[in-house]
């Protein structure tokens, strides 16, 4: 983030814990509970926002070299993703084009071909058919259009981007992913995490729905009662920045030493010293910068009730140490606990919600990020 937007970031913060406010929309709104529950909305959504939109699979330094393949399972589709010659990213149906069977088991590694253990059957790294066992009998079979199904991918600070739904032939599967998020390309570029490698990941299923998993990120209206004893004493009650950017949002969640920042030169205030700014890259990843990594959160929907959170810290440097490995331990700890505070109201909220007390539920108006969110997703599953 540049130092213009720091800084302008940081007068918005000054200026409402000087009049004791937050960002807020003119009013209030509600929405159906049935956008958290109904089988038929979340199957729509995972067609067309799942399915269509570049979704942030992983990060850079899981394919450091050439050949370097990851497999991911999470959106539904099965993915292979591989790492070109050239430096940029292929990704594939992770899926035979004999009979179907998955080509790659493993979750990553380093190949300079991929052979379906059915029949053999081998591609090569960008995904051509380079051969087929006893090829007299596949005299109906033209190779060239064999391949493996190719997907539209591409890289932005850092973050690998799939568009999960294969390509038509001769379609480009070059994926503008800097174009996607916009000037948060920059934001996130310039707090490091191009250069970031990724630590300690964990996948964890949560019987909540996938928006909710979203919602309770996007608001510090809970801060007070939900993390009263772990996280809370470092924040503000009820205070933030939330800004629309294209589909997505930055939220800023400032600390209470924010307030030092007041009484010193503009020249030397940095915003992530003394704020968590929370990126939501539309529709399911949440980028969380702290004042030297970050964290990631990618949210799987695994039908209407139940969802998978995969998650991982992005930290400067592989740690060369035992108490390097034990200070980015101790950061993912705080992490990870208090997003299982968040994640067991979200859990509670999904068995409420199935109770029929409310047909829909209220957003305050500070709690406008949710609102925002839900509008996207509703304008483009209609438009869709």
């Amino acid at each position: 983030m540049d130092r213009e937007r720091q800084i302008e970031l940081v007068r918005r913060v000054l200026a409402h814990v000087e009049a004791k406010t937050t960002d807020a929309a003119p009013a209030g709104e509600t929405l159906d509970v049935e956008a958290y529950a109904d089988e038929r909305r979340v199957d729509r959504e995972i067609q067309v926002l799942f399915r269509r939109l570049p979704v942030a699979v992983g990060h850079a330094s899981q394919l450091p070299r050439a050949g370097d393949f990851v497999t991911h399972d999470a959106s539904g589709v099965p993915l292979l993703i591989v790492r070109r010659d050239d430096g940029g990213v292929d990704a594939f149906v992770n899926v035979c084009r004999h009979r179907g069977t998955r080509v790659e088991s493993a979750p990553r590694g380093n190949k300079r071909a991929f052979a379906c253990p059915y029949h053999g059957w081998t591609y090569g790294k960008r995904g051509q058919l380079a051969t087929i066992p006893h090829e007299r009998g596949f005299a109906c079979v033209d190779k060239q259009a064999r391949g493996l199904a190719r997907l539209a991918a591409g890289e932005a600070a850092g973050l690998v981007f799939v568009a999960p739904s294969p390509l038509a032939d001769g379609e480009d599967p070059a994926l503008d992913a800097r174009a996607w998020l916009g000037p948060l390309a920059d934001d996130l570029e310039g707090f490091g995490l191009g250069s970031s490698v990724l630590y300690g990941p964990r996948s964890v299923d949560k019987a909540l729905s996938w928006k909710l998993a979203i919602d309770i990120f996007l608001e510090t209206y809970h801060l007070r009662p939900t993390h009263k004893d772990t996280i809370y004493p470092m924040f503000f009650d009820n205070l933030g920045l939330v800004d629309r950017v294209g589909p997505h949002l930055r939220n800023v969640f400032p600390k209470r030493t924010i307030k030092e920042l007041a009484r010193a030169p503009e020249s030397t205030w940095a915003l992530r010293a003394h704020a968590n700014v929370l990126y939501h890259l539309f529709p399911n990843t949440l980028v969380l910068v702290q004042p030297d990594h970050a964290a990631v959160l990618h949210v799987w929907p695994n039908g209407p009730a139940r969802t998978t959170v995969a998650s991982y810290l992005l930290v400067p440097e592989p740690p060369a140490s035992d108490k390097a490995r034990r200070y980015w331990d101790a950061n993912a700890d705080v992490l990870y606990g208090a997003t299982e505070e968040d994640f067991t109201m979200g859990e509670s909220i999904q068995r409420g919600l199935a109770s029929g007390a409310n047909r829909e539920v209220v957003f305050g108006a500070f709690e406008h990020a949710l609102a925002h969110f839900h509008a996207e997703v509703a304008r483009r599953t209609r438009a869709a």
